[in-house]
């Protein structure tokens, strides 16, 4: 894999792409499980758009990699460490964290979204397949709560639809919202 400028640039725009494209998904089954139609096609119309488009700089990231970047540096004589240039994040969305309230009272939240994620998976004693007694490798993100590791690899609305899923099939009366 090359480790030029161009090339990271390539994967941070991809990667961008992919979390737009990961929330309409998410956001089309939310409307579509609502009975929301004219709003899951458009999304729907979006999400193929975004499909093409992502095709399009793979395919470009790859006519880059396989035929532009060695010839071109040797043209010109361009070292890749001279080329590097740091990339600044555009605006990004605020952190969000969870809010979550228990039947019983009990309430969790905090801006570290994965920690009330974890208090709320231990709280309503869920445990497979989000939780181990060892951490499951550098794949995937964990947090550690008494001794046991919960799989937090998600985003929050990801983890607000668990929490959600989770309490329904245990029927566990939870309220889960999303705060900045």
């Amino acid at each position: 894999m090359n480790n030029d400028s161009v090339t990271t640039a390539f994967e941070i725009i991809l990667s961008e792409i992919q979390t737009v494209i990961d929330e309409v998904n998410a956001q089309g089954a939310d409307f579509i499980k609502a009975s929301e139609y004219t709003k899951a096609r458009t999304l729907i119309d979006t999400g193929k758009k975004l499909h093409e488009f992502n095709e399009k700089l793979q395919a470009l990231k790859q006519e880059w990699v396989s035929g532009l970047d060695e010839p071109i540096r040797m043209q010109v004589n361009v070292e890749t460490s001279s080329a590097k240039k740091t990339i600044h994040a555009g605006k990004k969305k605020p952190k969000t964290g969870l809010y979550v309230k228990f039947e019983d009272g009990t309430e969790f939240s905090g801006n570290i979204a994965a920690l009330t994620f974890a208090n709320t998976i231990k709280k309503l004693d869920f445990n497979l397949p989000l939780i181990a007694k060892t951490k499951q490798g550098e794949k995937y993100n964990a947090t550690e709560l008494d001794g046991y590791f919960i799989i937090t690899q998600m985003n929050t609305l990801t983890m607000r639809k668990t929490l959600l899923k989770i309490a329904t099939v245990l029927k566990a009366k939870i309220e889960v919202m999303i705060v900045e």
